[in-house]
This record gives structure tokens, sequence and C-alpha cells, in this order.
């Protein structure tokens, strides 16, 4: 592998890099704070040296109260003049594009270092996720354990604890970095914080090797594919990716999707979630929010954009366009055949109902889903009656306020022989993890129902 290099930013702080040996290409391991977490760039040092991949260090900037590893996030245009990071509050966009010169394409698989503050009490490596799906990431966790395991067999060193999400709480806001950061532009990625505990003496030696083993094994995982696990397949785009999760063999045909996967925040975790538990396929949108387009929301589920301000009109435009057409190509993938039921999930926040627009769904049908969904709540809700109990309105037997009118017209919900545009309050749902989670498995049990009885086409109605 060749020396570092550096690249300034101005007079304002300076990005340390390296390439990755050729068998890694792809791979780069990242540092955003240098200069405040001196310990997170000889990690990301240390690993890259037994891996081979290539590592981007930032240095300077945190004082400067710059973000590095995620833009600021807006909803109005930012002046297209205003190119100064001192201005914009970011660096982000020259560490994103160092990351990709530095990977020398795509970045195929990301690891993120950081270190929690040394006042925040915790023994635990916290590891944010991008890309990856519920089976990988088990894996992952497991090599971890088994790697750690068998260094500490050699070595006096406390037992440090991995936290991995979605699959456990973590205590640190991964929200910026999974939905406009650095886990949202490479296809598959992780971002460690690490405790204080691991930043010195001769348990930091132990640690920096068990990393950078585990690293080795997980860039195997991602280029093997994981043997038989299930498999997210991610598509980057120019502003933002597309997540494809195929179906299990029996359930072609029913695709559930999130198309505003960012804008909507939490519904990338809940459609994951239900797509695991029912081994439903799912595609999953993240990016494309004004952040990414210039003050605009790229609509996904259709060939349009609007703006925070005009949110009634909407624009036709070729970036629209472009990426309408490859979400649409995404779900007919991964029904693996005619589709038959396509299930949008979306996010608002004004009421506590869930709204369900429809096309292809008689009196009768829309009566067996409110019917179905009143009775797998009801049952999920004895087990924890704290939480509120939400009600279902389902065209065309009652009135809905959201009827998603433009994607029925021209978009996604118009190919389906049937689809159900779910709007979820987040008041009341999705905003508290305690009723998410219980809400999560009230959807996984009522779409499962909804996938056996539309799929085949014996429903009520059908």
């Amino acid at each position: 592998m060749g020396t570092a290099r550096h690249e300034f930013v101005g007079r304002i702080g300076y990005f340390e890099y390296r390439a990755p040996r050729a068998d890694q290409r792809g791979i780069v391991i990242g540092a955003p704070r240098g200069n405040a977490e001196p310990h997170s760039a000889e990690y990301a040092r240390w690993i890259s040296d037994q891996t081979g991949a290539g590592f981007v260090v930032a240095h300077g900037f945190r004082s400067k109260r710059l973000t590095v590893s995620q833009p600021l996030i807006r909803s109005v245009a930012l002046p297209a003049e205003v190119t100064d990071p001192l201005k914009r509050g970011s660096v982000y966009r020259e560490f994103k594009e160092l990351l990709r010169r530095t990977a020398g394409g795509p970045i195929r698989f990301y690891v993120g270092i950081r270190f929690a503050p040394s006042s925040f009490d915790t023994n635990r490596v916290e590891v944010a996720t991008g890309g990856l799906g519920f089976e990988e990431i088990r894996l992952l966790k497991a090599m971890y354990v088994e790697i750690r395991d068998e260094f500490l067999r050699q070595n006096a060193a406390p037992r440090i604890e991995m936290a991995i999400e979605p699959l456990d709480q973590v205590s640190w806001q991964v929200s910026g970095i999974k939905h406009h950061g650095v886990l949202m532009i490479a296809e598959k990625g992780v971002s460690l914080r690490l405790p204080s505990l691991l930043s010195g003496g001769e348990i930091k030696a132990v640690y920096q090797s068990i990393l950078a083993s585990w690293t080795q094994q997980a860039v195997r995982l991602i280029a093997d594919g994981g043997g038989a696990i299930d498999r997210t397949e991610v598509r980057l785009e120019k502003l933002g990716r597309i997540e494809i999760t195929r179906s299990l063999e029996e359930q072609r045909g029913v695709v559930i999707g999130a198309p505003h996967g960012t804008y909507d925040e939490f519904t990338a975790e809940t459609v994951r979630r239900i797509g695991h538990r029912t081994g439903l396929a799912t595609v999953i949108a993240q990016g494309f929010t004004p952040t990414e387009a210039g003050g605009w929301r790229i609509n996904v589920n259709r060939p349009t954009e609007k703006t925070f301000f005009t949110s009634e009109f909407e624009l036709h435009s070729e970036r629209a366009r472009r990426v309408y057409e490859a979400y649409k190509a995404a779900v007919f993938e991964a029904a693996r055949g005619p589709l038959a039921l396509y299930i949008d999930v979306h996010q608002y926040g004004r009421d506590k109902k869930v709204q369900v627009a429809t096309v292809g769904i008689s009196r009768e049908e829309a009566r067996f889903v409110k019917q179905a969904y009143r009775a797998v709540r009801d049952a999920a809700l004895v087990l924890d009656p704290a939480v509120e109990r939400i009600p279902l309105v389902i065209e065309p037997i009652d009135p809905v306020e959201i009827g998603a009118w433009p994607a029925k017209a021209e978009g996604i919900l118009g190919l389906a022989e049937k689809s159900l545009h779910f709007e979820v309050p987040g008041y009341g749902i999705l905003f508290e993890p305690k009723s998410r989670e219980l809400y999560t498995r009230i959807f996984s049990d009522l779409f499962a129902l909804l996938a056996r009885r539309f799929r085949s086409g014996d429903g009520p109605g059908g």
C-alpha cells in the first residue's frame, strides 16, 4: 500500500487519506473526528494496515463546528453559489467526494470509527448500519463475539459487548448518518462508536486487532453474500439509494414499499422489520429529500418533485422521472413476477388514525382489511394495554384525507392489481420506540394476512 496523502480545505482543516490495495477496492475506513478524537484516527490507520482497506481521516473541522460525516439537514434551497464550508456549516460534500475517490469508485463497504465522550459511561461498542439485512447484521454480531472471545483467551482485557442497530438499541443519534450521510452513500456500511475505555493502554492494542479481524470477516461476508442468507441489494443513485430485499419463493407477487424512507423517517426501519418478520419483498428508498435535492423532494413513487413551500403543487422533471423509473423497476424485480399486491407505507403527523388509500379494492375487501386490522391490533394490545389504540380508516368505505391521488394517477399505485397506501401517524405510533415496535408487529401480521388473501385472488370480493 502507498503512503498517506493530504488534501487541505482552505485553511480550516485537512483530510489524510490512502487508497486501498487493489483487492480491497471499494472498501474504506473513515475517522471523521480525527482531531477531536485522535484515537479514532489511530484505529482507522491500524485497521487499514491490517486489512488493506483505504482510509480517510478528517482533521481540524470539528473545532470549527463543521459536520463531516453528514450534511446539515435542511428543507429549503441553499443558494448554488454557497461553496464555502464555513457558510454551509459542513465539509460533508468534500468528505463524500474524497471517500469515493479513495475507494476507486462506488463505496462497497464503509467502516466509520468514532469514540463516545469520556463522560458517557458505556462498556459497549455501538454500531449503526446501512444497507444490511437482518441476517447479515446477526452474522456480523456473532462474528464479533467469536473473534473477541478468541483474542481474549490469549490476552487479558475486559470483555466489551457490541450493540448493533436495529437488532439492539444504541444510545447515540444515528439518523443523520443513516438517512443523509456516509451510511447512505455506501452500498453497505457500519459506523462504530467505541467506549473511551478502548482509547489507551494494552486494551487498545487488543481491540485494534479484534476490530481489524472483524472488518476482514465483514468484508468477506459482504463479498460472498453470506451463503444462503437473505440479502439486501443496494442501488446507489445520484440523490439517494434504493434497497431491494426479495421475497421468499412462496411469497411472490407482493411488495411492501417505503418510497420516502428518509423524508418519512421511521418508515424505512418499519418496512425492513415487516419484511424480515413476514418474508415479503421490500423496496426502500432513502435520500431524495430537500437536503440532497437542493430544497426539493423527489417523490420517488411518481415522476414528480415538490418544494416545502408549494407542497400542493408537483413539478415534472427529468431527474424525478429517472428516480421513479428506478423505483418502479425495483418493485417489479422484487415481486419476482406479476405484481398482485403493492403496499406503500408513509408517515404523517396531523392526526391519530391510520389512513389507507386504495386502488382495486372493493368495499367488501376494504371491510375485510379494516376488520383484520382491528383483530390483530386488539390481540397485540393485550400484551401492553398502555399503548394507544389507533383506529384505521380505508377507502372506499371511509372518508380518507390523504388520498394519494398523484401516485394513483401516474405512479406506482396504479400498476399493481391491488394497491394499499398506508399513512401511519407519527403521534401515537411511530415517534415512541415502544409503540413503534408493537405496531410493527401489528402491521406484520396484517400484511402477511393480506398477502395470503390478495396474492391468490381468493380474498373477499376477489
